[in-house]
């Protein structure tokens, strides 16, 4: 669930704040899966309260095996012997895993646009997502990258964030491993954002960490108190009078790109009933929740090209690795025809159900 670092465009009604109810749902008379827990959206304006944020107790483990987890290195991310080079150099092989992860799945929210897969999906249609290459939302890439790891002998767990521009609080789960350099290090793993952010991050910095370059993005991450870790972007200089802006050490403007909540370790199966509901009010309203509405975001050799909603329009950025941006409006059906031609892990069939009700032109 990702939308643009601007301040989203929303009418009264849509500042919502998600509240979680927890009921149980029945599985599939089909299907011999374990009862699910499903959760509904409660609107009240408000940002979330702390009692009522997810992921703090209920939980399930991750349907992957370790089988599957190096199958699905040694082909899709096409890393050989992962295991001899987890032993040889954990922080190497870590990095080639984010980066292939980021070139290979894309980050996207199509799927939240299914008439009649959204839903009902659980972990293990989660699973055959990513394992086919689809993507998906952060809810789906990183708790799948968490298994991932896992299953190597990682040690990993999940922290949430939120992105500032999106009215809804913890909106966001990423990924911490531990102890992989020494005793105690930290290190920010997060390949399910649009942004590229394509290695590791170490935690060891007081303050500020150093300047990091991936693709056009130069990046930077500041601590705040109350375990705040907040990932920012070199801000340019139409943006320093606007929302989001901070500043190093050095005085170099920076813009906020995600607020991670450090302190609080958290559970990935809440989040992707959450995803499910927002989404459920996306297509309900059939109008966009907010401007910036990430359809697709993918690394093409050493550019990133997004797919975003603004207004009633879809808009497609190619970002450069200068830094230089061109974009442009485009039609559904010239994006249907783009996705057929260059993703065919996307069946024909699901493109067409997704953009027969996409609520935007």
């Amino acid at each position: 669930m990702e939308g643009d670092d601007q301040t989203p465009t929303t009418s009264p009604a849509q500042r919502r704040l998600i509240q979680i109810d927890r009921m149980t749902e029945p599985a599939s008379a089909n299907v011999h899966r374990p009862e699910r827990p499903v959760f509904k959206l409660v609107m009240d304006g408000k940002f979330i309260t702390k009692s009522a944020r997810p992921g703090v107790s209920e939980d399930r483990p991750y349907p992957m095996t370790r089988d599957e987890a190096l199958h699905f290195m040694k082909t899709r991310l096409n890393i050989p012997d992962p295991e001899t080079q987890f032993a040889e150099d954990k922080v190497g092989l870590l990095n080639r895993v984010i980066e292939r992860l980021k070139k290979t799945t894309p980050f996207t929210n199509l799927h939240n646009f299914m008439t009649t897969q959204l839903w009902d999906l659980d972990e293990y249609d989660l699973k055959r997502h990513m394992l086919s290459g689809e993507g998906g939302p952060c809810t789906w890439i990183n708790p799948f990258t968490k298994a991932l790891l896992e299953r190597l002998g990682y040690k990993v767990h999940h922290i949430c964030g939120y992105n500032p521009g999106v009215p809804i609080w913890d909106n966001h789960i990423s990924t911490i491993v531990e102890d992989l350099t020494h005793p105690g290090s930290l290190h920010l793993v997060d390949p399910g954002t649009r942004r590229p952010l394509n290695a590791a991050i170490p935690l060891d910095f007081e303050k500020e960490s150093p300047e990091y370059r991936f693709n056009f993005l130069t990046s930077k991450f500041f601590k705040e108190k109350g375990g705040r870790l907040i990932w920012c972007a070199r801000a340019s200089t139409m943006t320093l009078n606007g929302k989001y802006i901070m500043y190093d050490a050095e005085g170099k403007a920076w813009k906020k790109q995600l607020v991670y909540f450090m302190d609080e370790r958290r559970n990935w199966y809440p989040f992707i009933r959450i995803n499910a509901e927002f989404y459920r009010a996306v297509k309900d309203n059939m109008t966009p929740p907010f401007n910036g509405l990430v359809f697709f975001a993918y690394i093409d050799g050493d550019s990133i090209i997004n797919v975003l909603a603004y207004g009633d329009s879809i808009v497609k950025q190619l970002y450069k690795p200068d830094g230089s941006l061109e974009q442009g409006t485009i039609s559904k059906q010239e994006l249907l025809r783009f996705f057929k031609e260059r993703f065919p892990q996307y069946s024909n069939a699901a493109l067409d159900e997704v953009f027969s009700i996409c609520p935007f032109s």
